[in-house]
This record gives structure tokens, sequence and C-alpha cells, in this order.
């Protein structure tokens, strides 16, 4: 009986210590790193953890009802299947897979698989999305790197922890005269000479291996032609993710010509020297002191200007003296872990107030030297209150959107509902919706919306951009024409909302139909105008075809003939006017073309050739009249005076338009040339009378040249643009 006691016992250890062990199991799956799955041999998931659960955003209770195939796409199982035959075997699998979360997004994971003598598999899952991308962006980099190292001006070297050659640039490789398979065979330590061995070292052991870099350091090179070579460089240690050395590199320069280089040295320091004096960003300059102490070295103008105090009293003090609020802070020792290489560029926001000054700034401290550091700050306090009002104004915001008369929706990233106006509300009621429609998802039963709104809205959403269209709406059995515009909100440079203004401009849109109807009446009365005008001229040039008719007095006859002309110069603006697209505008090449065809039609025939070059341009009448007037005249002399005895000839005309709106046109024959009596200022000729007060009227400038024949040339000043317009 004794004994059955004992065997019942030891049984429940046995028990209690097969649960502990159950538990202890599951509590380590549970702290697993990565995401844990069991299946049987169908793909049926039997045990998961918590972080299965987190990676895949389904609960426990989903996942154990869920076969592993619901986690991939069915494209994705085609290209890369499960292998069940090669878990069976005992053989483990690892694989990378796009896994669709609960939620629709595709992550990179990477599964761990192995089958269990029981016939079930194991799976673990690890999101590789952020390290595959990190792995890109290195490879990047590593390209960039590359790239910077091969067009460096100074030499580039990286040899292994035994001093093996193992890159180098073109800059390395032409200052010692080898190519680049000649220094894979050689060591740092061969191409120095002997009496440099025992100071290398040093800084290797002292310097490189414990701080991970050298200060920069002079010493010789043999180049391949024997010749002494003195550089200045400075060496970095490579580690590996261990943390052990893996080697070194440095940056190498000839300084054979050291006075050059100290000078460009000078140069560019009174260069950076000026653009820190110039910089409108505020800066300090920190150096710690072998106590620890961040001492203030210096400050550029910008930062006198920013917080409105001089620092040539602070300069020498301790970073807690200089500025008291910072002595209960932490700053102070992120300046001094900068300073002294614990850690990298640092940037954050702070507050600041002492009885000189406060505000809000955004600093970024890093390091410029051995136990030096620039600390750079700028004033966000305007930008920290507009924050703060911002919020403030969210009720306002409200409140605004509720008082105008427009029908406004505010759709959120799922196109869910997140706010309406009043005045939109009124609308929901009427078609018999809930006006209280928070969260509800937007589609084409809402009044004022179809598909092609929520294509708008979705391409708001993309682009970040505002759209305004216009669209006819069907409302209530009538039509309305509604401005629909589509406003992004941006939180931290993404859309995260759009509001959707509607607005009935159908009012408007008739007010703009009858002034477009009125419009075209003026356009239609203002061609029939000028068409009259036209033809009321060819009734005074008639009339004096009739007075011609019974005029014996060639002096007369002459003189109306002369009026004729340029009464037809002016009729033909008239012309071009009623017949062109643009009531306002004359095409003066176009016009001259026409005038000067009807001039030389009158007097030549084909005895005188007309050249012509004329620059497209418009005008308008009140400058073409004068113009055609001018033209009239000048074509009229020319004809009349310039060729005697019908003897042959040329005419050329010219109109140009030159810089700064300066037009030229000149009249120019190649006949007997004017007489020195005739000038513009006599009144002998009414003619070139008539051409100089035009040519005022349009405040130009005109000169006679006379040179094988005469030339006029009429030079204005902003013919286009000018206030005749």
């Amino acid at each position: 009986m004794k004994e059955k006691r004992t065997n019942i016992s030891e049984e429940k250890k046995f028990r209690g210590a097969l649960r502990q062990s159950e538990e202890k199991y599951r509590m380590l799956l549970d702290m697993a790193v990565d995401a844990f799955f069991q299946g049987d041999q169908h793909g049926n998931f039997i045990t998961v953890n918590a972080k299965a659960i987190e990676l895949t955003g389904y609960s426990k209770e989903e996942l154990l009802s869920m076969n592993i195939r619901d986690l991939f796409s069915t494209d994705a199982l085609s290209k890369n299947p499960l292998n069940y035959e090669l878990l069976a075997s005992g053989i483990p699998i690892k694989t990378e897979r796009d896994l669709i979360q609960k939620d629709g997004r595709h992550i990179l994971v990477e599964m761990h698989s192995k089958g269990m003598p029981d016939g079930t598999y194991q799976s673990s899952l690890r999101n590789i999305t952020e390290s595959r991308q990190a792995e890109l962006a290195a490879l990047d980099t590593e390209l960039k790197y590359r790239n910077l190292h091969m067009s460096m001006m100074d030499g580039y070297v990286f040899v292994d922890m035994s001093g093996q050659i193992i890159d180098s640039n073109n800059a390395y490789q032409q200052m010692l005269g080898y190519n680049a398979t000649e220094l894979a065979a050689l060591t740092y330590e061969t191409l120095t000479p002997p009496a440099w061995h025992e100071m290398e070292m040093k800084i290797v052991a002292e310097q490189i291996v414990p701080k991970g870099h050298s200060t920069v350091y002079q010493k010789e090179y043999i180049r391949k032609d024997g010749t002494i070579l003195p550089v200045e460089l400075r060496t970095f240690l490579i580690r590996n993710v261990s943390g052990d050395s893996k080697g070194m590199w440095a940056i190498v320069r000839d300084i054979t010509e050291r006075k050059e280089t100290e000078e460009a040295l000078r140069k560019s320091e009174e260069k950076f020297r000026s653009i820190v004096e110039a910089s409108p960003t505020a800066m300090h300059f920190y150096t710690l002191s072998e106590s620890g102490n961040l001492i203030l070295v210096g400050a550029n103008p910008a930062a006198d200007i920013m917080l409105g105090i001089s620092h040539a009293e602070l300069i020498g003090k301790t970073i807690q003296e200089a500025f008291p609020g910072l002595a209960e802070t932490d700053i102070p020792e992120i300046y001094r872990k900068v300073a002294s290489g614990e850690t990298g560029p640092q940037a954050f926001e702070i507050p600041y107030k002492d009885e000189r000054f406060s505000g809000y700034y955004m600093v970024d401290v890093f390091r410029n030297g051995n136990l030096t550091i620039t600390v750079d700050f700028s004033d966000i306090t305007r930008r920290r209150e507009t924050e703060e009002a911002l919020q403030r104004s969210e009720i306002e915001y409200r409140d605004t959107l509720d008082s105008l008369p427009d029908w406004i929706y505010v759709v959120d990233e799922q196109y869910k509902i997140a706010m309406v106006n009043a005045a939109l509300k009124e609308e929901l009621v009427r078609h018999g919706l809930a006006p209280d429609c928070i969260g509800v998802e937007l589609v084409p039963e809402f009044p004022f919306i179809n598909s092609s709104t929520l294509d708008d809205i979705k391409l708001v959403f993309n682009t970040g951009t505002v759209s305004i269209s216009e669209q006819k709406i069907e409302l209530k059995g009538k039509t309305l024409f509604a401005e629909i515009t589509r406003v992004p909100i941006l939180k931290d440079a993404r859309v995260v909302k759009v509001i959707l203004m509607i607005r009935d401009r159908s009012k408007e849109k008739e007010m703009d139909e009858l002034k477009r109807r009125n419009t075209e009446q003026k356009e239609v009365l203002l061609r029939e105008i000028h068409h009259r005008v036209k033809n009321n001229l060819a009734i005074v040039i008639s009339l004096l075809n009739f007075q011609l008719r019974n005029n014996p007095n060639q002096e007369l006859t002459r003189m109306i003939i002369d009026i004729q002309m340029r009464i037809r110069s002016m009729a033909l603006i008239h012309e071009h006017l009623y017949r062109s697209e643009n009531l306002d505008r004359i095409p003066l090449a176009a016009y001259i073309e026409s005038l000067s065809y009807m001039i030389m039609t009158a007097f030549s025939g084909h005895r005188i050739t007309l050249k012509k070059q004329l620059t497209p341009m418009d005008v308008s009448i009140e400058t073409a009249l004068p113009i055609g007037l001018i033209i009239n005249e000048l074509l009229t002399n020319a004809f009349k005076y310039a060729f005697p005895g019908n003897a042959p000839g040329e005419i050329r005309i010219t109109l140009e338009l030159e810089e700064n709106q300066r037009c030229t046109l000149s009249v120019q024959d190649d006949g007997v040339g004017l007489p020195e009596t005739s000038t513009l200022d006599s009144d002998k000729s009414i003619g070139l009378y008539i051409v100089r007060l035009l040519v005022e009227q349009l405040e130009g400038t005109v000169d006679i040249v006379r040179n094988h024949g005469t030339s006029f040339v009429v030079r204005f000043q902003n013919l286009i643009h000018g206030k005749n317009l």
C-alpha cells in the first residue's frame, strides 16, 4: 500500500513538472522575438504565439481557424509554393515571402520552416521589410561612396589590419605612380621609408585602434620611380558588426607645394569665417575644457540679433554661466557628449527663459573639431504659438464651416465622413438621410456625390493639391450648376482629410450666359458701325469723284485725289476691323500690305516695284490711323516725284520690332532724290508737314536720308503698349 502511494505521488510530481514545462514553453513562445506558428500536415494552424498575432494583425482565435496559405496571395503561392514534401523529409526550409496582414498591407517576411516527427510543422516569421530597405539604402550609400572616393582630388587608400592595400582611388595611384593591381601586392609599410615606421605604428596603437581615427599627421611615401613624396594624411578605423577591427582607410594629400596649400587653407578659413559672420542662422561655438566644462568661445552676429544680447561679454564663460536657464537641464551634458565624440550630432527643440530673453528654439549641435562643437539654433517661438493657435482655431474652424452657405463634406483617408456643416445637414434631412452621419462611408447615395466625385477626392489624397471643377447636378427635379472645390488637409506632409465644398453657381451661370449674349450683340453692333463708317467714307470718295468730273482746275484735282487717298487709308482700317475677329486691334502688317497695294495700283501699275518686309504686330485703331496716313503720304510722294518721265524703280517698306518695344518704319526709294529745300518743317509740302504732325502725335521721330534716292526712317517707342492703346 505504501508503494502504491509512492507511485501516485511521483506521478503527481511528474504531471506538475510537465505542466510547468508546458507553461515555460508557452511563456518562451510568447516572449519570442519572431512570430511562431505550428500547423498540421495540411497547413492548418495549431499553435501561435503573441508575436504572430502582432505580425499578422489577426486575433489568436482567428489565426487558429486559418490555414497558412491564408497569409499569402494566390499569385505569390503559385510562384513560391509551400513545399510540405520537403518539410516531411526533415529538411529545414528558409524562404522570403510577401505576407498580407489583416488590414491588407503587404510586408516582406523571412520564413524558417521545419517538419516535426509527429507530422506537424513549425514556422517562424520575421518582418524584414525595414532591413531590406536598409540594405537597399546601404547599397545606394556604397555606390555613392564609390563614386565619391574615385572622384576625390585627394588620395584615398584602404588597408586591412596587416597593412595590405585593399583599395585605392585614381588620385592615390597617380600620386605614387602605381596602378591598382601593383598596389594590391604592396603594404603601406613597403611604401613608407623605414624612418617613419615606428612613428606610424605608435599612431595606430595609441590613436587609431582605441579612438577610431588619428589626428592629421605627416609622413613620406616612396614613389614607384624611387623619389620621396611628402604627404599629409588622416587615418580612420573600420570595424565589423561585431566591433572587431576590420581595416583602416586614409585620406592622403600631397604637400610638396605646402605654401600654396597653406595659402589656400587660409583663404578657405577666411571664407568660412565670412560665411559664419554673414549667415542668417544663429551660431554658438563651444570648447570642452580639460575639467569637463563647456566654454563659450564665439558667436556670430545672427546670434546677437536673434537673442537681443551682446555675446562679447559672455566669451570665456561656461555654458551655465553664460545661459543660466540651461543649468538645471540636460542640455550641457548633451553638448559635452557631442564635443567628446561620445554621441553624434543632435537636434531637438527646447524652451529657454531668463531675465534677458525667452523663447522656443530649434537646436542642431554637431562636432566641428577636437573637443569643439557648433550649435545652430533658430527661434521657433512663432511657429509654436502658431501650432497652439491652430489647435485653438479647430473650434473656430468648425464654427466657420457651419456658418458657410455652401454644402460641405469633410472626408478622411478611409473615405468616411468626418464632418458635415449645418447647410449640408439640412440637405441630408431633405433626402431622408440621418444628419449625424459621422463615420459613415461616403457613397453616391449621398446628395451631390457620384462616382466621379469619389475619383476626384482620391486624386486629391494622392497629389495633395487643391482642385476645382464645375458640374451639373440634378437635385429635387431641377438642374443646378455647382462649383466643387476639393481642399486637402495635411498633417506631417501627408493628406489626412479632404474638404469637399459644393457651391450653387446657377444664378451666376445665368448671369454669365446673359453677359455672353450681350457681348455678342455688342460685337455685331460694333462690326456694323465699322462697316457703315467704311461705307460712309466710300460715299465721300464717290462725291469727290463726282467733283473731279466737273472740275477743270488741275491743282484742285490733284488736291482732291490726295484727299481721296487719305480717306481710303482710313476706310481700309474700318474694313480690317469689321472683318477681324478682334474689334479693338489692327494687324498692322496686313493693313500696310493692303494700303501699299492700293496706292501702287492707283499710281504706277507694274512700272515701279514695291517690296515689303513687315514684322507682324497688332495695334489699336488710334495708332493705326496716323501710321496709315504717314505711309499714304510717303508712298504717294515717292510714286509722284521719285521716278519722273515714267522711269522704272523700286520702293521698299520696312516695319521692324526691336528691343524694348522700339519700332522702326522706313519708306525708301532709289529715285532721283528729295530736293534739299523739301523738309518736314516746310509748309510748302503739305504731305511732309502732315507726316511730321502725325509722328509727333505718336511721340516718335523721323529722319530723312538723301543717298541714292530718299529714305524716311520713322522710329516709335512703345508703339504696341503705349498710351495710344
